[in-house]
This record gives structure tokens, sequence and C-alpha cells, in this order.
């Protein structure tokens, strides 16, 4: 984790300080991994919808792992960008670079999806939850 990173994060108003929530943090993280096995059951009969639960999967993962620390995100747009850019600085992991990496791009594939309609196949929806459970079980072992 790199303070200085947490630190400029805050300093410019993405992310805020807050009272660290444990016990929130669990819930929502659980949220995540139930979230990530729904998507896996739904991913043949209907990818899009699929791809969005996997999606907010790790969104709910990272922002369990917010909780847990002590921050959030400030309110307004790019809520879910400054989440990623969270991750990034706060999980020092090498080996989920890829997966913390891949974030925006499941973000913007979402985006399109919801408001361009995009359409999503399973080849998506199981890249997506590869991302998913392996930051999951990386928050797992942190909150």
């Amino acid at each position: 984790m790199s303070q200085e990173e947490l630190d400029d994060l805050v300093a410019e108003g993405a992310i805020e300080r807050v009272a660290a929530d444990p016990e929130t943090a669990r819930i929502e993280f659980d949220q995540a991994r139930l979230h990530a096995e729904t998507a896996a059951e739904i991913a043949d009969r209907d990818p899009v919808a699929a791809f969005a639960i996997g999606y907010d999967a790790v969104r709910k993962a990272l922002s369990a792992h917010m909780r847990h620390r002590g921050y959030r995100v400030t309110r307004g747009a790019g809520h879910h960008a400054r989440t990623g850019r969270y991750a990034i600085a706060a999980i020092d992991d090498p080996t989920l670079k890829d997966h913390l990496d891949a974030f925006d791009e499941l973000r913007q594939m979402r985006n399109q999806s919801e408001y361009d309609a995009l359409i999503l196949g399973t080849d998506d929806v199981t890249d997506a939850l590869d991302h998913a459970n392996a930051i999951i079980n990386a928050v797992d072992t942190e909150i």
C-alpha cells in the first residue's frame, strides 16, 4: 500500500478519510462474493446481466476494503473510477496488478452495455469473473 498515493487521493478530493467500519465492510464483502457466485450461475442465460453483477462484485469488494481501512469515495460523478484509483493505490500486491488495472476496462464495458447497448457474451463474463474472484480473494485476506 502506498500511503503517499492514498494521501494524494485525499488531497485532491477523490476519496476521504472516515471512521473504519469493519462490520459494514464484512456485510458489503459478503454481498460481493454472492454477486460473483450469482453472475457465474446466470452467465449462459443472460450474459449482459451477469457481467453487470460481476462488475458490481468487484466494486463492492473494493468498497468493503475502503470501509475496512477508513476511506470512502467522495460524492459526485466518477465514483466508480475513483474506486479503481483507490484500489491501485491501496492494494499493493503484484499478483493483483492486472486484475486491478482491469477494473477500469470492466467499468467502461459495463457503462457501454448500460448506456450504448453493447452486447456482452459469456467470454466477457468469464473474464470479468476471473478478475472479480482474484480481487475478492485478496480483499478477503485483508479484511
